[in-house]
């Protein structure tokens, strides 16, 4: 049987994906920003979803992208698997390998994100956030390398230039993001040492670091988005690839396997 999510194959899945995302984001940071739960001005995406209901929004759209990223990382190593292997590259076979595995690390860090809210348990949210965006940047600095190789043969020039743009793109807002966060936590625990790190910020109160907390947030905003443009690039090379599988059932009717012991019996006795 052959399976795809249309007759385009699998190109409409990285749509699906940044559709998704666009609509659980308008939500949830339209619910935060009336209920004030945090600030306007670019808030992170993980404090706007900490309460609930945006909370039960975010969870169920980042754990379909979440698995939808891991079917789209699948995807693209299968094709690229294909495509080496016709031209006998065994040194590309062993990048594509590697590059699947942070494809999936980000995929997994997703998840965790969208089940472990901020405040709930914050080491394991901080490191999925960091699994998901770093992993999936690790990912696209992969794909580019790859996508150099196979170019003009098989991908046109402009993708390869369209994918290394978002990418560094995405590096740069996730260093930024990290490093300017981190920069804000010291600020302000310098004047308030006794207390925890803001979740959420807000400008309403004295929060010394809440500017380089916003250009953080802005970054994390940035990093998110050039990772879903980079993605919507694998659309049209996905309409030609379906995936097969087929299924065999082993069950017998009752009365068929009453019959078969009675004839194997009878067959004992010579009758």
């Amino acid at each position: 049987m052959c399976v795809g999510l249309s007759k385009l194959g699998f190109g409409p899945l990285p749509v699906l994906i940044a559709l998704i995302f666009f609509v659980q984001s308008f939500f949830v940071y339209t619910i935060a920003v009336l209920k004030h739960d945090v600030d306007p001005i670019f808030p992170y995406l993980s404090s706007a979803a900490d309460k609930r209901p945006q909370s039960c929004i975010f969870a169920i759209g980042a754990n379909i992208s979440s698995v939808l990223l891991a079917l789209v990382v699948f995807v693209r190593y299968r094709q690229l698997r294909g495509i080496f292997a016709f031209y006998d590259e065994a040194n590309l076979q062993a990048w594509n390998w590697r590059q699947k595995w942070f494809g999936y690390i980000a995929a997994l860090g997703l998840f965790f994100v969208a089940n472990v809210q901020e405040t709930a348990i914050i080491p394991v949210h901080m490191s999925s956030a960091v699994a998901s965006f770093g992993g999936f940047s690790i990912y696209m600095i992969f794909q580019c390398y790859l996508t150099h190789r196979v170019t003009p043969t098989i991908t046109l020039r402009t993708v390869f230039y369209y994918r290394v743009i978002f990418t560094i793109f995405s590096v740069i807002c996730f260093c930024c993001s990290f490093g300017f966060g981190i920069a804000a936590s010291k600020i302000f625990h310098k004047t308030y040492p006794d207390l925890p790190t803001p979740r959420p910020w807000s400008r309403r109160i004295y929060q010394p670091g809440y500017e380089l907390h916003q250009i953080s947030a802005l970054a994390e905003w940035g990093c998110a988005i050039s990772q879903i443009f980079f993605i919507q690039s694998f659309g049209p090379e996905f309409e030609d690839i379906s995936l097969d599988y087929y299924l065999k059932s082993h069950y017998v009717p009752r009365g068929a396997l009453e019959q078969e012991e009675y004839e194997n019996e009878y067959q004992g006795y010579g009758i």
